[in-house]
């Protein structure tokens, strides 16, 4: 390890682009089996380099400590021949010109004395947040083998009192990691239940407005809105199909709750439930082959799923376990099915195989529901509501089941 520290330092004294304001990262297995590491800043040169490079070194410490796999901890520069690791994580930043800096990132593996990879780009500093999500992307997804969630983003609901104690609800957009909230309505009107695009390009939301609902698309690009379709009667639960192409919404009207299918391309709604029951939350598999949705069809709220490929598409119920179940949503893999439990008062989020088998309760509470899965698919968001006018967002892993308040 001494060796491969002062191999990194000469190679410093010789290449002026890794002799700026670089972070070391020590990685190591844990006894538990979590990843350890630890994570030093180095002197800078300037003073922006020095704010920025704690700044980039604090954001990918935290993002890989509440992930769940990792045990992190920070070190002077001075302790770095000591450390025994079996990866070594370099962070170089300098400054280009005006406000823009560059950073590179090389990851080694000192076992085998390898550069497993190095990538560079140039930044503002204003994007100092985004650059320390991208590298802690980078480091989960070589040393893991799944990408980093890191650097997406969460659209919910905000909801607040006015002047007048009338309740105010705005769609809402921000980092996994709390930050930066930006918010994409005013206030003006009821809105709710909103959805990333595929692509992420674009939110689905709904709003209601003189008896009718109205599916709302944003631009994000742009920040501009179109109406993609408007109902007599309430429409919920919107959902797009893995390709965009298409959303699956829940129509009430007339008594009765069913399931649609929206093209986006021809605006023409196809009924994919029938009758009487109060089906609704509606979620396709990634492959588009199967959709699943809570209904009480046997009479009380329970999870059923649907098999396109099968000609008759009749609903097969999963869930059996006591208790009401409902916001079912697949996950990005494929391999597992979110919901939402009521049971003797209380709620639970958890997970179960697409055919209904090993059920696993995550997390318990007085009030937790509409979970949505991390695009990982190994984390679930979901909101704990602790009062009337105290809603939070959290996050739960499926292998420890260690929650933390976004």
């Amino acid at each position: 390890m001494k060796l491969f520290v002062q191999l990194i330092l000469l190679v410093s004294l010789f290449i002026p682009y890794f002799t700026k304001a670089a972070l070391y990262v020590d990685i190591k297995k844990s006894s538990v089996g979590n990843i350890g590491l630890v994570v030093s800043k180095c002197t800078c040169k300037t003073a922006l380099e020095s704010e920025l490079s704690e700044n980039i070194a604090k954001v990918i410490g935290t993002d890989l400590s509440n992930c769940g796999l990792f045990n992190v901890k920070r070190g002077a520069e001075a302790e770095f021949k000591s450390w025994k690791s079996d990866t070594v994580v370099t962070v170089s930043l300098s400054e280009v010109s005006g406000s823009a800096l560059e950073l590179s990132f090389r990851l080694f593996d000192t076992f085998t004395k390898r550069e497993l990879l190095t990538q560079s780009v140039v930044f503002l500093a204003k994007d100092w947040r985004k650059i320390g999500h991208l590298v802690s992307d980078v480091i989960h997804d070589r040393l893991i083998g799944e990408k980093g969630h890191f650097n997406t983003k969460i659209t919910y609901i905000a909801e607040e009192k006015d002047s007048n104690y009338k309740s105010v609800r705005k769609i809402a957009v921000m980092n996994q990691d709390g930050s930066n909230i930006k918010y994409l309505t005013n206030g003006d009107r009821f809105v709710s239940t909103p959805r990333f695009s595929p692509n992420g390009k674009g939110i689905v939301y709904i709003s209601y407005a003189n008896g009718k609902s109205y599916i709302v698309l944003k631009n994000l690009k742009d920040h501009t809105e179109s109406i993609i379709s408007a109902f007599e009667g309430v429409i919920s639960a919107p959902r797009f199909s893995p390709n965009g192409k298409s959303l699956l919404i829940s129509h009430s009207l007339g008594g009765e709750t069913n399931i649609l299918s929206l093209d986006l391309s021809s605006k023409r709604t196809k009924k994919i439930t029938k009758g009487s029951a109060i089906s609704t939350s509606p979620s396709f598999s990634p492959d588009q082959k199967y959709m699943v949705f809570s209904s009480d069809i046997s009479g009380s709220q329970q999870l059923y799923v649907i098999d396109f490929t099968n000609k008759s598409k009749k609903p097969k119920r999963i869930s059996f376990g006591s208790g009401r179940y409902a916001t079912p949503v697949w996950s990005p893999k494929g391999d597992l099915i979110a919901f939402t439990k009521i049971q003797s008062g209380k709620f639970y989020i958890g997970v179960m195989k697409p055919d209904g088998k090993e059920e696993r309760l995550l997390s318990e509470g007085h009030k937790i529901e509409s979970p949505a899965w991390l695009p990982n698919g190994r984390e679930i968001i979901f909101t704990r509501t602790e009062s009337p006018s105290n809603s939070k967002l959290y996050l739960v892993d499926l292998v420890k089941k260690n929650q933390k308040m976004v």
